[in-house]
């Protein structure tokens, strides 16, 4: 019978649902988990680039509008990317630690949860820790690389390597974030386990 199984005890046969639903449910989340980090990071990394390049100045003469509002909004979105695919992928190493399937599936779903009401605070907590340690050796690489390349050129690769590098200090600080959020969701839910098994 399908999704049904039996089991020998103390002589007896007694069947018992097997847990196939349950693996399709996780798989599908596990799915669906990779391309929101997927997404996350398209357009992060889109968004870096768009502002690193002035991407924006290319489509002025035929959308203004929309040029003049992806300009000043670029920059957030690539923070915004940044901080989502972070805490995705966070999410995503720490839930795969837990052995359970279900218990997994429902650490996921709450870290997600979490991830969502914490997501506009930890933008700026994120965005604010991963401008920290920038000093004057930026101006010494600057000089070093328009040296090398040319100005023009070197200032264009060098705007690249800084948005580079806090666009993954961002995706560094959220991924502890998200780890931390998996952890919160992994100890609720095998507390509420062990709650109900002590019930039961």
């Amino acid at each position: 019978m399908a999704g049904k199984d039996v089991t020998h005890s103390n002589g007896s046969v007694a069947p018992h649902t097997t847990a196939g639903g349950d693996v399709q449910i996780a798989g599908r989340s596990m799915r669906f988990l990779g391309w929101l980090i997927l997404l996350a990071l398209v357009l992060g990394l889109v968004s870096l680039l768009s502002y690193s390049l002035n991407a924006s100045l290319l489509a002025r003469p035929e959308a203004p509008a929309f040029a003049a509002w992806w300009e000043a909004k670029q920059f957030y979105f690539m923070e915004d990317g940044a901080t989502f695919f972070g805490l995705l992928l966070g999410i995503s190493i720490g839930q795969r630690l837990m052995a359970d399937r279900k218990q997994r599936f429902r650490a996921g779903l709450l870290a997600l949860v979490l991830a969502i009401l914490a997501f506009a605070p930890l933008i700026h907590a994120c965005a604010v820790a991963a401008r920290l340690g920038w000093n004057g050796r930026e101006a010494s690489l600057a000089s070093w690389i328009v040296s090398h390349q040319g100005y023009d050129s070197g200032r264009q690769i060098d705007k690249v390597l800084i948005a580079g590098v806090y666009f993954f200090k961002t995706v560094g600080f959220a991924l502890l974030s998200g780890l931390g959020l998996i952890a919160i969701a992994c100890a609720a839910v095998i507390a509420l386990d062990w709650a109900n098994y002590e019930i039961g």
